[in-house]
């Protein structure tokens, strides 16, 4: 039988283990933590805010990869903030394809530093045609 302190203790380093796991490496694990969050306010004005910053930037447009392979191409970018600095980190660009126009859009974003996101690590998903 477990007592109150022993449950603490289970429920504390389950919550250690689950943060020590980090953002997430793989398509697949970005997107469940997307479909987890993207229905949260926080989510939805984040998003809103990188659009804008996307677009002032130009920063779909600037390297030309829209040309370079046919079909869409869906991203997870893996935004974190370990540093503690003004800005986030686009750590991770993560795509559904591999293809020259994915590798394109993961240079352009990965290392980018961005706004701190109201939660971490944040998957932000962006669909390019």
């Amino acid at each position: 039988m477990f007592t109150r302190t022993s449950v603490a203790i289970i429920i504390a380093l389950w919550c250690i283990g689950t943060s020590a796991a980090g953002p997430p490496s793989s398509y697949t694990e970005a997107d469940a933590a997307w479909k987890r969050s993207r229905d949260k306010p926080q989510y939805q004005r984040y998003a809103a805010e990188f659009t804008q910053f996307n677009n002032h930037f130009h920063l779909d447009e600037k390297d030309g990869c829209f040309s370079l392979s046919p079909g869409p191409v869906n991203l997870f970018l893996v935004i974190t903030h370990s540093d503690g600095g003004e800005f986030a980190l686009i750590e991770r660009v993560l795509s559904n394809v591999e293809n020259p126009k994915a590798s394109c859009f993961k240079r352009t974003y990965e290392g980018l530093r961005t706004k701190v996101p109201p939660f971490l690590p944040f998957v932000l998903q962006m669909g390019m045609g």
